[in-house]
């Protein structure tokens, strides 16, 4: 049976050690990608020795699994805070909803980048019990738009609201964490218009799409 890549914290000292080395691979991926980031420096910010490192993680992948599940916090607390804002059409609640997300990717662009990739590369890291279910979690924007599911004019209004929460998630996704690389080099308009672009496609499919 292969060694585990990371030693559960159990004893308090872990705790701190594992709690230090979460809030140094946030600082360390304002400024970088995970890639480019060393143990060393995630020790030296962290305050503790590279030794103390090894002796409960295996190597740096290893802080990913605990990476997504921390980040799960701060993406309800986001959504908490969505869910407050109170949208007077379908209209305002496409376009209000699709500048916030880019604006919580642009904000957090490092960290998404790092989840988005290895979550394909090791997925095992999205297993065991995440703080947030993201499945829940696009339900919950789904159920924004759903509040003003009168004017979605198709026969399955909650199938329909989901595409268009998927569809701008990948949108956006491309677009704020790989700009240089297709496809979002075939689209060269700036955040502000491409939000607003974005949104006009979105309200066609929401009135038009599904029709029988």
């Amino acid at each position: 049976m292969p060694s585990p890549s990371v030693i559960p914290a159990k004893q308090l000292r872990s705790q701190d050690t594992q709690r230090k080395l979460m809030a140094a691979i946030h600082h360390c991926l304002q400024n970088k990608f995970f890639e480019h980031i060393s143990i060393k420096e995630l020790c030296d910010h962290a305050g503790v020795s590279v030794g103390t490192f090894y002796r409960r993680f295996k190597n740096k992948e290893a802080l990913l699994p605990l990476l997504y599940q921390d980040f799960g916090s701060e993406l309800n607390e986001w959504m908490t805070q969505l869910e407050s804002i109170q949208f007077a059409t379908l209209t305002e609640a496409v376009s209000g909803v699709t500048q916030q997300t880019h604006h919580f990717f642009a904000a957090n662009r490092s960290l998404f980048r790092t989840i988005h990739l290895n979550s394909r590369l090791h997925t095992d890291i999205v297993a065991g019990d995440a703080l947030i279910d993201r499945r829940h979690l696009y339900r919950r924007i789904s159920n924004i738009l759903l509040r003003f599911k009168d004017d979605i004019i198709a026969t399955d209004k909650t199938s329909t609201a989901n595409m268009v929460v998927f569809t701008m998630i990948t949108t956006l996704l491309d677009k704020v964490l790989y700009p240089d690389i297709t496809p979002s080099i075939a689209c060269e308009l700036d955040s502000i218009a491409l939000c607003d672009e974005l949104t006009k496609m979105l309200m066609l499919y929401l009135i038009y799409g599904q029709n029988e």
